[in-house]
């Protein structure tokens, strides 16, 4: 690996080395900046920036006046696959759980008129009527992701899953309840990015300076075209994420 170009990468690579190889645990006290200044050779302008970096990533938490301590480290690993099997139970608690934290959500959905966006996703037009659902989810009472998902009501309307959280089939997954009416999901995308976040969103998920978000946009199709789509938005020190891909065979090898 090359070595950082900016001092205070390097002091931050030594100190992470010594988090995440356990030489400091969590709730011990990282070194001040004074003591890094003296240390590394280095200004204390650079030492705090060291600092700051290692809280963005979510590895330490600063208090003002009252130091710099390592933070216990348990991203939730959010599993795509999780979410789109039959039966798929809670997806979200059980990643939580994996991560030691008690998972908790809250949800609302109310019928709007589909935006240019959604339209889009959707291969609807713009104005159409869709339910839309705000979920917000928790890890320890800690806001963590944020989630939008909008289903064409021309599709629902009148059937058992027109509310995705009341009915039959609360609680299944979009495979099943679509499936249900007849509109099985057959293929997800999920397109990923990150940026910074806006100010809103910084205020529901009570994130620190520097802490970028996760931006996954889904789009879930049946044969005859989308189903549903959504905005996730997760908190970028709460989460990793894991996807399972299956290489396939060499070309005329017998599989």
């Amino acid at each position: 690996m090359s070595t950082p170009e900016h001092m205070y990468e390097r002091i931050a690579a030594v100190l992470r080395e010594q988090i995440l190889g356990g030489e400091l645990s969590p709730g011990d006290r990282l070194p001040t900046q004074d003591t890094l200044s003296t240390q590394f050779e280095v200004s204390r302008v650079v030492a705090r920036q060291a600092l700051e970096l290692l809280e963005g990533e979510g590895l330490v938490d600063r208090g003002r006046g009252s130091g710099t301590f390592v933070r216990a480290y348990r991203p939730v690993i959010r599993r795509s696959a999780l979410h789109y099997r039959p039966d798929p139970g809670a997806p979200f608690a059980e990643e939580a759980l994996g991560a030691e934290r008690i998972p908790r959500y809250s949800h609302v959905s109310h019928a709007e008129r589909a935006g240019a966006d959604v339209a889009r996703r959707l291969g609807i037009s713009v104005g159409d009527d869709v339910m839309a659902t705000e979920y917000v989810s928790y890890a320890d009472d800690v806001p963590a992701m944020l989630v939008t998902s909008y289903e064409p009501l021309a599709l629902t309307r009148g059937t058992p899953i027109e509310l995705p959280e009341e009915g039959p089939l609360l609680g299944a997954g979009v495979v099943d309840r679509f499936a249900s009416i007849g509109h099985r999901p057959v293929r997800v995308i999920e397109r990923l990015r990150s940026r910074m976040p806006r100010p809103s969103e910084v205020e529901r998920l009570r994130l620190r300076p520097g802490v970028p978000v996760l931006v996954i946009v889904r789009t879930c199709e049946s044969e005859d075209g989308p189903v549903e789509t959504a905005e996730l938005i997760l908190a970028g020190d709460q989460f990793e994420l894991e996807y399972p891909i299956t290489v396939p065979p060499a070309a005329g090898r017998d599989q």
